[in-house]
C-alpha cells in the first residue's frame, strides 16, 4: 500500500478534554490492607453497570478481539503498520477490533481481519478473555489464532484508518523488534511464534 501527502493521518493538536466521548471516566473507591480509604481513577468502554458487575460479582466480558494469523506452515504471521493517534506514528501490531453486539468473537475476527487486511481469516482457537492495561481501562479481548488466505488490500479501509498489511516471516520479525514500534503484546506474541526472546531459548 502506497501513502502520500494527500492519504496520510496528521496530528492537528492535543489539549485536556474533561469530557469523553468514546470512553467513560470511573473513580474506584476502596480501602488499603490497613485500613486507609484510597481511590483510583480508570476509563471504560462501557458504563457503570458492567463495572460494577466485574468488580463485585467477578462477570468476564470481551470488548472485541485480537488475530493472531499465520500461513498453515506457521511460518509466517501477519502484522498491521498502523499509523496510531495516540502515539503519533507508525506502530506495527496484531489486526484487532472491537465485537458489534449481534456477533461472536469469531465472527468479529472475521470481519475485521477482513477489514483491516483485505485478506480472509479462518478462526481455529479462540482464547479466554483477558485485560488488555488493567491499570487504566478495563477493557478486555479474546485472541482468535487462525489461518490467513488472499492477498493484502487497503480497500475496506475507512479514511480514519491508515495502516498497510505485512506477511512477515522470522528473519523480518525480528529485524521489526529491534528497529520499529511494536505493541508489546505483539512484540510477546512475535517473540514467542517465532523463538526469538533470548531468555527462553533452550
Amino acid at each position: 500500500m502506497s501513502h502520500n501527502a494527500d492519504n496520510k493521518l496528521k496530528i492537528i493538536s492535543v489539549k485536556h478534554t474533561e469530557r469523553l466521548k468514546y470512553l467513560h471516566p470511573f473513580e474506584i473507591e476502596y480501602r488499603t490492607k490497613t485500613g486507609r480509604a484510597a481511590k483510583w481513577e480508570l476509563v471504560s468502554r462501557s458504563g457503570l453497570k458492567r463495572l460494577e458487575e466485574e468488580i463485585f460479582e467477578h462477570k468476564r466480558f470481551t470488548d472485541g478481539a485480537m488475530i493472531f494469523a499465520t500461513n498453515r506452515d506457521k511460518t509466517q504471521m501477519v502484522l498491521l503498520k498502523e499509523f496510531r493517534v495516540t502515539a503519533g506514528r507508525y506502530v506495527y501490531t496484531i489486526p484487532a477490533g472491537l465485537i458489534d453486539s449481534d456477533e461472536t468473537i469469531e465472527m468479529a475476527a472475521i470481519r475485521e481481519f477482513k477489514e483491516e487486511t483485505g485478506m480472509d481469516f479462518i478462526p481455529e482457537y479462540v482464547d479466554r478473555s483477558r485485560y488488555v492495561s488493567v491499570g487504566i481501562i478495563n477493557e478486555c479481548i479474546n485472541i482468535v489464532y487462525g489461518y490467513f488466505s488472499g492477498e493484502p488490500s487497503s480497500a475496506f479501509l475507512t479514511d480514519e484508518e491508515d495502516a498497510e498489511a505485512i506477511i512477515v516471516n522470522a528473519q523480518m520479525a525480528e529485524v521489526l523488534l529491534k528497529e520499529e514500534e511494536v505493541t508489546a503484546r505483539t512484540a510477546y506474541l512475535m517473540q514467542h511464534f517465532f523463538n526469538l526472546n533470548p531468555f527462553f531459548k533452550r
